[in-house]
């Protein structure tokens, strides 16, 4: 008579761990997900950071520009010249050129820091979407394998439930022997 609880207590053991295992897979999966947003939220700080020492960057460039062309029209006004045209006017000009070619590197370095930025909080969002899609699949598979454990260790109990094969289960010679 104690034969049939044999595989029902085996079952329960199974589906025990059967929930221990799909526990830690979920658990697994949030982590790595909370890891995942965690660097993306970092990685998007940190492109706030880069764009703001961009343009503090560029406004030290604008003031440089501003103070050297200051300078160069003090000079050239101290030393009697015209600052609207000839040489004087020609070194204020260069002086603006070539601080807009800075404020280019300036600003395409920043951009490019930027972009770099933006993929790796996409693929940090995207890892993040796969372990909890990680969880979810984990989810799903433990309960679809706990029910089937059990439904497996009812047919095989002989208590009246189980699976769509009734008395055609491994145990059907058992029980016939036994007169059930």
């Amino acid at each position: 008579m104690c034969a049939p609880i044999v595989p029902l207590i085996a079952t329960g053991l199974g589906a025990i761990g059967t929930g221990v295992n799909m526990a830690a897979s979920i658990g697994q999966a949030r982590a790595q997900a909370a890891a995942a947003n965690a660097n993306a939220a970092a990685e998007s700080n940190a492109a706030q950071i880069g764009q703001q020492n961009m343009r503090d960057a560029a406004l030290q460039q604008y003031r440089q520009m501003a103070s050297v062309s200051g300078q160069q029209n003090m000079t050239a006004a101290a030393n009697g010249d015209a600052t609207g045209y000839g040489t004087a006017a020609n070194a204020v000009n260069d002086t603006q050129i070539l601080g807009q070619e800075n404020l280019a590197r300036i600003y395409a370095q920043g951009n490019q820091n930027l972009i770099g930025s933006d993929v790796a909080v996409a693929n940090d969002l995207g890892q993040a979407a796969v372990a909890n899609s990680r969880g979810n699949a984990a989810l799903v598979g433990g309960l679809f394998n706990l029910g089937t454990g059990l439904l497996g260790a009812g047919s095989s109990g002989g208590g009246g439930f189980g699976t769509a094969l009734g008395g055609a289960s491994q145990y059907a010679p058992f029980k016939a022997g036994m007169g059930l």
